[in-house]
């Protein structure tokens, strides 16, 4: 009876910590910045909403920004699922490979491909240039900035979500339905209207609704080639700057009730647009193309779209052996050398914000960690309204957009609080790695939950029947066989970290300046080689995760 007691005692213990330690990161700011929004020294309650909406450039902002969350859907949905039924549904030479190089968008930083973008389709981009030369045309034939330069960065870095989601739905399409539906006289479009649609449906709504989210949320682009294309994530960097906090969190507010009312929205109609069927068959198999000229021609299209997919990492590689203070007056770099890789590994001040990034990215995957792992045995195995409550609190920085996180930070560690032990937070270097950490939980929370899903319950139950303890059956058992799904989220949440920009532009310091505000502040100090040098490492680094998360730990 004492040990049942003990064992009820740890177990709320460790619960309360865990809603505590969620209620003062995820939630508590959230709420401080909606009280912020309101507060007016109770002179009127909606008074700095008046203020926000009087001026034309905000109400444009939050149309923008529903524009540029909808416009994003549209095209990545379009690009994403041409390229899924054509990469899937087909058989054709160096099938893996394209397959492999579709997918890498997503794994690099949004403000790496920016600049490259920059580099390449800007004014005085490599194409825009050699365009303009090769047709001898007296102006640039094309300009990347303002709401299309947005909306192209987003086609290349967000069709992923679609390609991905789509792809797994039409591995799962069972043969025989189509089969059946040719038999009854169905021709190629009513089986494509009537069969494959309703089973990728749910598919594309779950897509849409990551896309949607990053696309309100998008910052990186906005910022640098928005020019006066407004957008809300904008709009906060700049009030935030000139000390308009309440403003800001106006936005914060405004731009979280946009994302969460697309969400529950789109969530309503991914449950309805479900597809069963009773029928169990085989898997679709990829057609093979038998005309070889058809096939030919295919492959070069999928070819030229992975060119086009490599050519931003192309660039930044390229360009970060541009010798230091050259391709100043030229329009392609003459001069190389490997100054700016030496200076970064050579010169304590260059090679700072690389080390900040890399160990606040750590100081991140643990604090987050050790929180999403146990919240994910509560949510998978638990019972009762604190798992449901424990999912919410952790699954909110989902919902959330980083750029209002940073705002939540800033007005609740502004001050002296119980969960900042009794110091301001904002300014500090542990500010940024909570933010970090805060932002990553939901990946670890949901790889984790993956493979507890999946996993054998009987394992533990023989563990413990031949005499083995919980805690010896925890460490022995369940740990080696979840671990998979914990690297595997905890992969995805140093990539996420390593390179983020969004956060760190508005909580960074001089004691944190991470590698992602070096490489901005290069490009404007017109230091490029050393800022597509950052950019290198960063891939490599994200490259060498990827391969051991992907190759080592399946699940």
């Amino acid at each position: 009876m004492v040990n049942i007691n003990k064992k009820n005692i740890f177990k709320i213990i460790g619960i309360s910590s865990l809603i505590f330690i969620l209620m003062g990161y995820v939630l508590l700011p959230a709420i401080k910045t909606i009280i912020t929004s309101l507060d007016s020294n109770n002179l009127e309650l909606f008074k700095y909403y008046k203020e926000f909406f009087f001026i034309d450039v905000n109400k444009r902002a939050v149309i923008n920004t529903i524009l540029l969350g909808f416009a994003t859907v549209l095209v990545c949905g379009l690009i994403g699922t041409t390229l899924a039924l054509a990469v899937n549904y087909f058989d054709f030479p160096l099938k893996k490979i394209i397959n492999k190089v579709l997918l890498l968008p997503i794994l690099f930083p949004g403000v790496i491909i920016v600049i490259a973008f920059i580099q390449l389709y800007g004014e005085s981009g490599l194409i825009t240039k050699s365009i303009e030369i090769l047709f001898k045309l007296e102006k640039p034939p094309f300009v990347l900035t303002g709401f299309y330069g947005i909306l192209f960065v987003h086609a290349y870095t967000q069709y992923v979500y679609f390609y991905t989601n789509v792809s797994i739905a039409i591995k799962q399409i069972d043969k025989s339905i189509i089969e059946a539906a040719k038999n009854l006289g169905a021709s190629k479009l009513k089986v494509f209207t009537s069969v494959i649609i309703p089973f990728i449906k749910p598919a594309l709504f779950s897509s849409a609704i990551l896309t949607f989210m990053s696309g309100v949320a998008s910052f990186s682009a906005p910022i640098m080639i928005g020019d006066s294309f407004k957008v809300l994530t904008t709009q906060m960097l700049f009030a935030k700057s000139n000390n308009h906090i309440e403003i800001a969190s106006v936005q914060v507010v405004l731009l979280s009730l946009i994302s969460i009312m697309f969400l529950l929205i789109l969530r309503y109609y991914e449950r309805k647009s479900s597809f069963h069927t009773s029928v169990k068959g085989i898997k679709i198999t990829p057609k093979k193309i038998e005309s070889k000229i058809l096939s030919f021609i295919y492959v070069v299209i999928l070819l030229s779209i992975t060119i086009f997919i490599l050519l931003p990492i192309i660039t930044i590689i390229i360009l970060s052996f541009v010798k230091p203070g050259t391709w100043m007056i030229e329009i392609f770099p003459r001069e190389f050398s490997l100054d700016n890789y030496i200076k970064i590994f050579t010169k304590s001040r260059a090679m700072e914000p690389f080390k900040n990034s890399f160990n606040m990215s750590v100081l991140a995957i643990i604090f987050s960690t050790v929180i999403a792992v146990p919240c994910s045995f509560l949510i998978v195995r638990g019972k009762g309204k604190i798992r449901t409550l424990i999912e919410i609190l952790v699954m909110l920085p989902w919902v959330i957009p980083t750029s209002a996180m940073a705002i939540n930070m800033i007005n609740f560690f502004n001050k002296r609080n119980l969960f900042s032990f009794n110091k301001v937070l904002v300014g500090s270097y542990i500010i940024l790695p909570i933010a970090y950490a805060i932002t990553i939980l939901p990946i670890i929370l949901r790889s984790t939950n993956i493979s507890l899903y999946s996993l054998n319950e009987n394992y533990e139950e023989a563990s413990r029947s031949l005499g083995a303890s919980y805690i010896i059956t925890f460490r022995r058992i369940t740990i080696p066989l979840i671990l998979p799904g914990i690297i595997y989220g905890v992969g995805l949440g140093f990539i996420k970290s390593i390179g983020e920009y969004n956060l760190s532009t508005y909580l960074y310091s001089v004691k944190n300046k991470p590698i992602s505000i070096a490489m901005v502040n290069g490009v404007f100090e017109y230091d490029l080689g050393l800022a597509m040098a950052y950019g290198v490492l960063v891939i490599l680094m994200i490259g060498l995760l990827s391969l051991l998360k992907f190759n080592r730990f399946k699940i």
